[in-house]
């Protein structure tokens, strides 16, 4: 989520990265030197954001699992389910809106004498650009799913298609 800002001081990692599970010395790296709790121990509200955080990145996880799965069903048999996974992306974007704006919250707000503002010593990393990339593709999805999808070229409706391809 933050990459050590170039330039600040008081790091013995000077290329190091805070994500929503930890702390990595090295930022290309799949180690963890420590996880989130011990790193903001002194900062419970920060450290209950970066909970908050990781809880509802594993329910999008989920929950575009689950979107996945019943596009292609969507793709293959049941227009129906077009319904179903317009929801579910609805609830994505919920939730990825809830992991975005904790990130920020915690970059942004002093919570107390023992916390760092974040802002001052990182910069936003990749991971936190990634997850607003999926958020905005996620939103430009809804409007799609809400489409009524015809044939022109046959003049006949989407009951109709559905009824023809079923046969």
């Amino acid at each position: 989520m933050y990459r050590f800002r170039i330039g600040s001081v008081g790091t013995h990692y000077p290329n190091h990265c805070i994500t929503l599970w930890g702390i990595k010395a090295v930022c290309s790296n799949l180690a963890y030197e420590s996880s989130s709790d011990v790193h903001w121990e002194l900062c419970p509200l920060r450290r209950d954001r970066f909970r908050m955080g990781q809880a509802f990145a594993v329910i999008s996880i989920f929950v575009y699992g689950m979107t996945f799965v019943l596009g292609v069903i969507m793709l293959f048999c049941c227009r129906w389910v077009r319904w179903v996974c317009l929801t579910l992306n609805i609830v994505g974007a919920v939730t990825l809106c809830i992991v975005w704006v904790a990130m920020v919250v915690s970059y942004y707000r002093n919570d107390g004498n023992d916390c760092i503002v974040v802002a001052n010593f990182y910069n936003y990393g990749i991971g936190f650009f990634l997850l607003l990339v999926a958020w905005v593709l996620d939103i430009a999805n809804i409007p799609v799913l809400l489409l009524l999808w015809h044939d022109y070229c046959s003049g006949g409706s989407v009951k109709s298609i559905d009824k023809e391809s079923q046969e």
